[in-house]
């Protein structure tokens, strides 16, 4: 008996069935496989910007950051058309094998710079040790407006101290704050917070002087500082005034 119409119609609908499914399937393997070209694309995009960075080429850092940009849009979209193939392949079209010279010429010339910056450096540091031999150094800093110096000795930087108090205890031990409690003006009720500069004297006791804001340090030889200093007794502490460039520092002793 041979078939009917209907049972081949039926074994053919079932056969074209399977045949779609076998395409899904293979698609769907290519999909599998297209993500895992394109996380390997990123990764060696990756490291390109990283070879360039090392070899400081920025010519070449350019390029490889902007292809590794258009890689993961690839990936964001995840839709491949021709337009998306055509970018990536113009951006390695524009890095040339033959440019490998300028890429190692990049490396060769920032490190010879910077060679010459640390030698220029060196130099810099040496004269400026030339130029402050025999001259005493003072730390110079600002507090509610008024200028201060002290003689520079290795020091250390305490953050929001509270500004009325007139010594601080650090390990069981009670340091001297200058200018002390009323230099500050608080209205009632007010609180503010200071930096305090920590020095030791010449007998190791440490010192605490407040300050709002560091200055550039001062040089200056011990002739011209007797010049410049105008003396003054109304504070124990401070040894007296100098005016400079039109402002007035005090120079506090330690």
């Amino acid at each position: 008996m041979k078939p009917t119409k209907k049972i081949l119609g039926a074994e053919e609908f079932f056969q074209t069935k399977i045949k779609l499914e076998n395409e899904l399937i293979r698609l769907e393997e290519l999909e599998r496989e297209s993500k895992i070209y394109i996380s390997s694309m990123i990764d060696l995009s990756e490291k390109l910007i990283q070879l360039s960075e090392t070899n400081e080429s920025p010519y070449f850092l350019q390029r490889s950051k902007r292809l590794n940009a258009e890689i993961l849009k690839f990936k964001i979209k995840n839709e491949y058309k021709q337009k998306e193939f055509d970018t990536l392949f113009h951006i390695l079209e524009k890095i040339k094998s033959e440019d490998k010279i300028e890429f190692l010429d990049s490396a060769l010339k920032n490190r010879i710079n910077r060679i010459a910056n640390r030698l220029s450096e060196k130099k810099q540091i040496r004269t400026s040790s030339q130029d402050l031999k025999g001259k005493l150094i003072f730390l110079c800093y600002v507090l509610e407006g008024v200028n201060f110096l002290i003689p520079k000795k290795s020091y250390r930087i305490l953050r929001d101290i509270p500004a009325f108090k007139k010594q601080l205890r650090i390990k069981e031990k009670f340091v001297p704050l200058f200018p002390g409690p009323g230099f500050v003006l608080m209205e009632e009720g007010e609180k503010k917070q200071k930096n305090v500069i920590l020095m030791k004297d010449s007998s190791k006791k440490e010192h605490g002087f407040y300050f709002d804001e560091l200055k550039e340090d001062w040089a200056v030889s011990k002739t011209s500082l007797e010049g410049l200093l105008e003396k003054d007794s109304t504070n124990g502490q401070i040894l007296g005034k100098i005016k400079r460039k039109g402002k007035l520092y005090h120079l506090v002793k330690i």
